[in-house]
């Protein structure tokens, strides 16, 4: 005898349900992008109006990386300018919450975070650093 081979839920669909299945799940992404995208533009804004200067770690296209920071900002000190305050942040839009897992890993991505130097000069027409970039 042969053994019956299962078929999961998405094989007994008829061709149009697959297409209102597929429908509703872009239609979700679409929201939570959308959703995700306004909370990292209400955090930015927050934070210039507290002084920081903020980066998006997005992809080109402007859909999120797949690395646990979002943003990071940078805020220089008023009576050190050379003491910076470096800010890592995760951000959450709708009805998302943080878990502590990626607690977790924002602190684990602070402790590990590269600090480099380096000086750029152009005397003429060309960009010249001191340091390899790499």
């Amino acid at each position: 005898m042969k053994a019956k081979q299962m078929r999961s839920p998405k094989d007994a669909m008829s061709a149009g349900q697959k297409a209102a299945h597929t429908k509703k799940w872009r239609l979700a992404a679409k929201r939570a992008h959308a959703s995700g995208k306004n909370a990292k533009a209400f955090t930015r804004y927050l934070l210039g109006k507290h002084g920081y200067h903020s980066m998006s770690l997005d992809s080109r296209k402007g859909y999120e990386y797949k690395g646990v920071v979002d943003l990071v900002a940078v805020k220089r000190d008023s009576k050190n300018p050379d003491l910076l305050t470096i800010v890592l942040l995760q951000v959450k839009g709708g009805s998302a919450r943080v878990t502590q897992s990626e607690i977790d890993r924002l602190r684990t991505a602070t402790q590990q975070m590269k600090r480099r130097w380096n000086v750029a000069e152009k005397p003429k027409t060309v960009v010249k650093f001191r340091k390899a970039l790499g």
